[in-house]
């Protein structure tokens, strides 16, 4: 995906907007109260594709997470079955 040849999401944060402001990708007015994703000094609001691939950046990183957890959970029950613990 080319977005995220272009950001870095560790400086990326989904926040409620306190302010009238402007989305830097579509233009569109923001009001207060709406959820945005700030990057720095920009903000994008929830109709952008930056927020969207943000949003997939974090499910994916949730769902690789569990998927990790899981097999380590695996890994451990059968080590405990195995030895008698």
């Amino acid at each position: 995906m080319w977005f995220f040849l272009y950001q870095n999401f560790n400086f990326m944060r989904i926040i409620n907007n306190k302010f009238k402001t402007k989305c830097a990708a579509t233009l569109r007015v923001i009001m207060p109260g709406e959820s945005i994703l700030l990057d720095g000094k920009k903000a994008y609001s929830i109709h952008s594709k930056e927020y969207k691939a943000y949003l997939d950046y974090e499910m994916e990183a949730i769902s690789t997470k569990q998927f990790i957890q899981a097999q380590e959970d695996a890994y451990f029950d059968k080590f405990c079955s195995l030895n008698n613990i």
